[in-house]
């Protein structure tokens, strides 16, 4: 079988902007969607049966010259059981982790979980309060899909999930990009990542980014388009597919017959005209030093492994 690597998260820290950089990559076959999130929710099956679904379900567009199978999901940072499921799959897989200061990632998730509706409080100050009424159960959004995801301190505790992930895959099958070196050094960046990959460069010298913090006009027109009934996913993205979606969250196409390439489109289009730029807010004082607290350890062991000096993060 093809070799594989797993972008595996965190959220947030450019995870999309290099997947789009790597899919492009001659030899790398990326998977549709960039998050298929199958790893970490998939029932219990057989190994192989395992393996023959994800294979055509993420990877339908597979083709000779493709020497890497790769996929984005950031569930898989938080879930032993993914990254095990992973090695499963390819023992010789790599993992490409990217970090950042959890000050800064934390309210830019938090918007993005408005947007994908899974939060429905809007002040990230409050819904930080609520993390441990949350997790017994409480004032949880109807459209969450996970409660997991609202325990904002889990979520920035980057320094305990890639120590795990040492541990599960090994550190010589790990590769860690820091968001600042990223942000001010992309070309480099990506080179060093195809490096690790094993890959010959490709030649790219431009590196577009988007502006990901968005928010809507209209809440109704949201919801009917990131989350329709099941009769309209179905038309516009395929039974098969849709049936997946429901089962883990996946937002993905796949492939599919029954797919109806014109809804979908027209859905696309909708979601850009309702979609808006809206970075976060600034942190008030009082929960910057709250965030400098709770993760003041966590950075310095994240600092530790990596053997890089992050103390400007607090």
């Amino acid at each position: 079988m093809t070799e594989m690597f797993f972008l595996v998260g965190a959220p947030r820290c450019g995870t999309t902007a290099m997947s789009r950089y790597l899919r492009k990559h001659p030899r790398i076959c990326f998977s549709v969607p960039k998050e298929p999130h199958y790893l970490a929710y998939a029932p219990e099956i057989p190994l192989e049966e395992m393996r023959r679904t994800y294979l055509e379900t993420f990877f339908p567009h597979r083709a000779p010259q493709h020497r890497l199978l790769g996929e984005g999901s950031v569930s898989t940072l938080y879930s032993d059981l993914a990254i095990q499921r992973a090695l499963a799959l390819d023992p010789d897989a790599r993992f490409l982790a990217m970090v950042r200061n959890p000050m800064e990632l934390l309210p830019s998730y938090h918007q993005r979980l408005l947007y994908v509706l899974d939060e429905d409080v809007r002040d990230f100050a409050t819904a930080w309060g609520l993390q441990a009424e949350r997790a017994q159960g409480r004032h949880l959004p109807k459209s969450c899909r996970d409660p997991r995801f609202l325990q904002y301190a889990e979520i920035g505790r980057l320094g305990e999930r890639v120590e795990r992930l040492f541990e599960l895959a090994g550190r010589e099958r790990c590769h860690v990009v820091v968001h600042d070196d990223f942000r001010s050094e992309t070309a480099k960046v990506y080179e060093q990542v195809l490096t690790f990959l094993g890959l010959e460069h490709d030649g790219r010298t431009s590196f577009p980014r988007r502006l990901e913090s968005r928010t809507f006009r209209s809440l109704a027109l949201h919801r009917l388009l990131m989350r329709p009934p099941m009769a309209l996913a179905k038309a516009v993205i395929g039974a098969k597919v849709a049936r997946e979606k429901a089962r883990t969250g996946a937002a993905g196409e796949g492939n599919t017959k029954k797919k109806k390439p014109w809804l979908k489109r027209a859905r696309s289009r909708l979601l850009a005209w309702n979609s808006i730029s809206s970075p976060p807010a600034p942190l008030p004082a009082a929960l910057r030093e709250e965030l400098r607290e709770t993760f003041h350890a966590d950075t310095a062991r994240l600092g530790r492994l990596l053997n890089r000096d992050l103390s400007h993060w607090r």
